[in-house]
This record gives C-alpha cells, structure tokens and sequence, in this order.
C-alpha cells in the first residue's frame, strides 16, 4: 500500500503547490483527476518518491519515504512503475534499448534484461519496432513505449501520469483498455492521472478530485482532509 499522510509540497519560493493530502492506494484502481495544475503531477512525482514532500509523510508499505537513504530509496522505488506525462523517453536509444534500461541500470544482466524488454514489447504491441528510435514513433507509440517501460520492471504499484494527454479518442480507448488489460498486479494497483475521469470510472476505478492541490472529492476529502490539515501544518 501507498500512504500519504498530511503531505504537503511546497515551490522553491514558499509558495504550497499540493497539500495537506491524506489518502491511501492499494490493490484498487485508482483515477486521480482535476484541472490542470490542481497537484496531480505533484501528487505522484511525491508518491514514487521523486520529491520531497515539504511536510507531511509517504509511506510504501509501512515504510516511510523520507527516512530511508539512498540505498533503502532505490530499493522501494523498484516497487513503482511510473509512465511519464511528458512520455521522458531517451532519443540516443532505440525503442529496446530505451525498455532495457531501468534493468540493465539495476543490474539485471543483459540477455535476461533483453529477454524482458521483449516480452514487455509485444504486450504493448511495439515487438516489431525493436530497432526504431523514439522520435520516430507516433504519439500513441511513445505512450505505449512509456508503458511499457514502467511494467518491464515488474512493480506491485503502477503511477501513469495522464497517459493519455495528446491521444486521439480511438488511440486513447485502445491506450485505456491496454493499461487495463496489462495491469495485473493483485498485491499492488494501478493509479492514473486523467483530466477526464469517465473512461477509468466506466471500468470501476475509484475517482480522488483534486483542486488546487487539496482532494475536493474521494478518499480523504471533507472532515478527513480538515483533520490531516490541522496535523500537517
């Protein structure tokens, strides 16, 4: 499970762009929406452990974030797959290369490390791209490249940040029903980012709102959210 308790994070400047958050995700399906720069982005990059909250704590399973070190980080982090917005990919590696590299970086040997990414490949449909490199693909493609990416690591949780910002209906329905299909995590779950929410609540996904960095509806809203207010600041 990952916790946030009374999480709070703040610009460089003071200023608090998401907080205080109280909420819990498990072996669910969850949709994090709401307008633009309402926290989102903010709320997973401090989930995976990518920031530093600037009060408050995260938790994977019972373990708090801002206590391990570098080592006890990294091991936590292995438990996350994370699709980048902005899809993050490495233009100086082919589309295997790109899959290959969070193990290889891990210290997975290369033909297990090559074998996996393989496999991670044909489940999103990109086996027959091996050799291309990112720029040349579509926006579909390079979602679908981030994608798989994030499960060839095989993590309990999988943080998808708006994996479907810049898609067309039909490859953003096809990319929905891929992430579904794929996730299959039964001690984890699979947490998204969505500006609209209808296509994750129509599969049963649970829906957090947030607006202006604070949940305005879902778990730990109302008096939940006033309580872990008042203990975070």
């Amino acid at each position: 499970m990952i916790e946030a308790i009374g999480l709070c994070v703040s610009a460089p400047d003071g200023r608090r762009i998401l907080g205080p958050v109280t909420c819990a995700f498990g072996s669910h399906r969850t949709v994090v929406t709401g307008p633009s720069r309402s926290g989102k982005t903010t709320l997973f990059r401090a989930l995976a452990g990518l920031i530093a909250p600037s009060a408050g704590r995260v938790l994977m399973n019972g373990e708090d974030l801002s206590k391990l070190d570098s080592a006890g980080l990294k091991r936590v982090r292995r438990g996350i797959g994370f699709v980048f917005q902005n899809d993050a990919l490495f233009d100086s590696l082919d589309v295997l290369g790109n899959v290959m590299f969070p193990l290889t970086r891990s210290g997975v040997p290369r033909p297990e490390a090559e074998k996996r990414a393989r496999e991670a490949l044909d489940a999103v449909g990109l086996g027959d791209r091996l050799s291309v490199i990112p720029e040349r693909l579509s926006g579909g493609m390079k979602k679908r490249l981030g994608l798989a990416r994030a499960i060839v690591t095989r993590p309990q949780f999988l943080l998808a940040d708006d994996p479907l910002a810049g898609l067309d209906p039909g490859t953003a329905a096809a990319m929905t029903e891929l992430m579904v299909r794929l996730w299959s995590g039964d001690d984890g779950g699979l947490i998204i980012a969505a500006a609209d929410s209808a296509p994750f609540e129509a599969r049963g996904f649970q829906t957090i709102r947030l607006e202006n960095g604070l949940i305005a509806h879902g778990p730990g809203s109302g008096a939940e959210a006033a309580a872990s207010s008042g203990a975070a600041v």
